[in-house]
């Protein structure tokens, strides 16, 4: 039985008094010196797809190539334990993406030396986000343009960085975000700008180079067609695209 259904079976079980005695343990001192959490980071390939983890394994292996990464390890099918040789070049590579093989994308998580592998709800990617309809005396300035961007970023996901980029001088028509998206969540479509104006500014975001998105329930990964939560009808209006 796979480790998934087999924790989601003992759901349904009723165990006796005996059986959840509960056993203590002593409290774990990490010693500072040997910890290595700081150089490491759980991935997750996500897919639809059967995924053969050693080709994974050897495809992130030429990606990262040898002098930014020193293993990465199965933990079970499809979850991976990366190590790095430096904290500076794993925070790089938690910040940087989208992470991809074959269409299908890596998710990655900080490692909790506390934590069980299947205590991770929370995997990300990095990505970058256009915010659209910002007025522009809230992107012409630099300072302003950061501002801004952090403050709509934050609403969206981890602000890495805001792109001041300008064309002719001028800011284009978007604001032009990095984000560390949790995808365990559906990809958010607006930020609402309130202020001085009479009205409210409704900004829809637009994603680069997203993986494989479902246009029914909004999370990255799998297509409408492998969705297990959104059943459409002749009449469905889908709430995300393209």
């Amino acid at each position: 039985m796979a480790s998934n259904s087999f924790l989601n079976h003992l759901q349904d079980l009723d165990f006796t008094n005996e059986e959840q005695g509960v056993v203590f343990t002593p409290t774990i001192q990490w010693d500072a010196s040997n910890d290595d959490s700081s150089l490491l980071i759980n991935g997750k390939m996500i897919s639809s797809n059967p995924i053969d983890d050693n080709v994974v394994v050897r495809a992130f292996q030429g990606i990262w190539k040898h002098d930014k990464i020193m293993s990465i390890t199965t933990v079970k099918a499809n979850y991976y334990r990366i190590k790095f040789p430096t904290e500076d070049i794993r925070n790089d590579i938690l910040s940087r993406g989208p992470w991809t093989f074959k269409d299908d994308w890596l998710a990655l998580a900080s490692f909790n030396p506390n934590y069980n592998i299947n205590y991770y709800t929370c995997f990300s990617m990095s990505v970058w986000v256009r915010i659209y309809g910002i007025p522009s005396i809230l992107m012409d300035d630099d300072d302003i343009a950061h501002h801004t961007g952090n403050s709509l970023g934050a609403m969206i996901g981890t602000v890495v960085k805001v792109d001041t980029q300008r064309i002719d001088l001028n800011m284009v028509d978007y604001l032009r975000i990095g984000i560390v998206l949790d995808v365990t969540k559906p990809a958010r479509r607006c930020v609402v700008i309130g202020g001085s104006s009479p009205s409210l500014e409704l900004c829809p975001l637009q994603y680069e180079h997203l993986p494989t998105l479902c246009h029914g329930c909004g999370i990255v990964g799998h297509a409408l067609e492998a969705c297990a939560t959104f059943k459409p009808t002749p009449n469905s209006k889908l709430q995300y695209d393209d």
